[in-house]
């Protein structure tokens, strides 16, 4: 007599880091609701995935065999499927405050999805390279330094004739670009972290010196006594008046007033940026305990005579104004910081309007060009046509010149 099968048991849990660490269930990617840039990779790896099913049905472009086709589309779908399970937040995990930190995740969907689109290039046809060429070299106008000898090299693209070479050529580009771009998302990660941990550093230090001084009022008094007139504090003023607790809060609360007000003010010459790290944000944040720290720092050198002609203030109304003007003060030192930030951005390729970008390359074709690799062996590209940076507008050849 046969046994009946046993009912299967229940589906073996992994084990998964608490919230916010580790992931959090029941959310569309695993990661406590999708942001937009895990909505960017998920348009990007459907987008590779339908050009992948398209150059799967056609026969391989000239110079290119069945066998390097098959390993080429196989490797792309496996980047691709790297990249969605980044997104969703399975490979790497997904922590909230770690990656968030860190950018494993976002910085793997967007790596691997770029090498997946720089493998594909490989299998393009003659009109697919023509189209993908514009954007191409546009990345790598304002990703590469000036100097770099692939800005040359994907300006060549403009004018090479169709055929093996050029897709290799646009291939290593694309790839190239999007490594720079890459790089340059990390770079302003890091320095997004240093933004928030300088502006926690600060808050904390003038939570501490605040806490010290709150407690013994005498060991750094904020009061000033002139010529003939009453002790002025920064809580009051009279004859009797004596340092107090509160003196350094009241003069910590108005820097933080007028770092709030310098942030608000900054924010007509920051612009919003497409990349996954919110600069601006932290950029704002930086200057309210900054606004703070300047404050208290100069009320204790202006009281030290250490400001030429500001040896003492007259009444408690102008240890506030002057506590208040310092605490925005602090924009003279965050304004380098905000033109660092800006420059950080402009070296991200985007679609902004508002980006310095580079003039674009000559549009003339140079004097000759290698028809494709004769006998197997590779095309030489020149690079004795090298085109000046100089910023000045390119003529149109098509246009008829002015005549003295």
């Amino acid at each position: 007599m046969s046994s009946s099968p046993a009912p299967p048991g229940p589906p073996e849990r992994t084990r998964d880091l608490p919230w916010p660490l580790g992931r959090r269930s029941g959310t569309r990617f695993s990661r406590g609701g999708g942001r937009s840039w895990s909505q960017e990779i998920e348009t990007r790896t459907a987008a590779l995935r339908m050009r992948l099913e398209t150059i799967r049905d056609r026969r391989p472009p000239p110079g290119a065999s069945e066998a390097e086709r098959t390993a080429i589309c196989s490797g792309v779908e496996i980047l691709i499927a790297s990249a969605e399970r980044a997104a969703r937040g399975e490979e790497p995990q997904y922590g909230l405050i770690r990656s968030w930190w860190r950018g494993t995740s976002i910085e793997a969907a967007f790596r691997k999805s770029h090498q997946a689109e720089a493998e594909l290039a490989k299998l393009y046809a003659d009109v697919e390279v023509e189209a993908e060429v514009p954007a191409a070299v546009a990345r790598t106008q304002v990703a590469l330094n000036r100097d770099d000898p692939m800005r040359e090299a994907a300006c060549h693209l403009l004018h090479m004739p169709p055929g093996p070479g050029r897709r290799l050529l646009l291939a290593k580009v694309i790839q190239v670009g999007h490594e720079a771009a890459d790089g340059a998302h990390t770079r302003i990660r890091n320095f997004r972290n240093i933004l928030l941990s300088t502006t926690g550093c600060i808050a904390v230090l003038v939570l501490v010196f605040s806490g010290v001084v709150t407690a013994e009022p005498t060991s750094v008094p904020l009061c000033f006594q002139p010529q003939d007139s009453p002790v002025a504090c920064p809580t009051g003023d009279g004859p009797d008046q004596r340092p107090g607790g509160l003196d350094v809060v009241v003069v910590a609360m108005l820097g933080l007033l007028g770092g709030s007000l310098a942030a608000a003010v900054s924010i007509r010459n920051l612009r919003g940026t497409s990349t996954p790290y919110d600069i601006p944000i932290a950029l704002a944040l930086l200057k309210v305990p900054a606004g703070a720290l300047t404050a208290i720092g100069a009320l204790i050198a202006i009281r030290g005579e250490f400001v030429p002609g500001l040896s003492a203030l007259d009444s408690q109304e102008q240890i506030l104004a002057y506590a208040l003007i310092f605490g925005y003060a602090q924009q003279l030192l965050t304004g380098l910081i905000d033109r660092q930030a800006l420059g950080l951005l402009d070296s991200v390729p985007s679609k902004d309007v508002e980006q310095s970008r580079p003039p674009l390359p000559a549009q003339s074709p140079p004097a000759s060009w290698p028809s494709g690799p004769p006998n197997g062996r590779t095309t030489v590209i020149p690079t004795s046509t090298h085109v000046p940076d100089t910023g000045a507008p390119v003529p149109d050849p098509a246009l008829p010149t002015a005549t003295a």
